[in-house]
């Protein structure tokens, strides 16, 4: 083999390594980007409806989330960087009240959530787009008191109905409260000591 075709075959070779590490990375980062999930869904009549987003992860774990806050105070007009629907919401209904730290949602999106208590409303926004309007309910109320959970337990007792079990202790108190809530309305609540 002469030098000349040793260069040929390096060449080649190295240009292979560097397509497969091109593809491989490229499918990596398809791997970890955020989903876009459909704006709505359909109802039966086949209209399109708004759906709630829920986070992945709810509970303060330590490894993926530290602060037990949920929701933070708006003390500040917040008009910079808004997208024109998160304008409007706040012409028609005003400065929200609390803003809920964004969360990756179940779909893989990345979710702001809008909470006016005293109004009863609640928005949540996907890449600046209104993907879910609707009341405040029990579940929002108690993550805005409480923050986050220490633990969390979802089960799906039947279709369209939804319980999650949220459970609050502190590291070194025995006592516990425990809050079960249907598809977001409080049922349930207990003091463990």
């Amino acid at each position: 083999m002469t030098n000349r075709q040793e260069e040929g075959i390096s060449a080649v070779m190295n240009r292979a390594a560097r397509l497969i590490c091109a593809a491989t990375t490229a499918a990596f980062l398809a791997a970890c980007a955020p989903g876009f999930a459909p704006r709505w869904r359909y109802d039966r009549e086949g209209q399109p409806a708004y759906y709630k987003r829920y986070p992945r992860n709810i509970a303060v774990d330590y490894f993926t989330r530290f602060r037990r806050a949920a929701y933070f105070k708006v003390t500040k007009p917040i008009e910079d960087f808004l997208t024109d629907e998160q304008r409007l919401w706040v012409s028609r209904n005003g400065q929200p009240e609390y803003r809920r730290r964004r969360f990756l949602s179940r779909e893989g999106e990345w979710v702001d959530e809008w909470v006016n208590v005293s109004q009863n409303k609640m928005v949540q926004f996907t890449r600046g787009r209104v993907v879910y309007e609707g009341d405040v309910t029990d579940l929002e109320k108690t993550m805005i008191t409480y923050g986050y959970p220490r633990g969390v337990l979802v089960q799906q007792a039947e279709p369209e109905v939804e319980f999650w079990t949220f459970v609050y202790s502190r590291p070194f108190d025995l006592e516990r409260e425990l809050f079960c809530f249907a598809n977001g309305k409080l049922v349930y609540r207990q003091t463990q000591r």
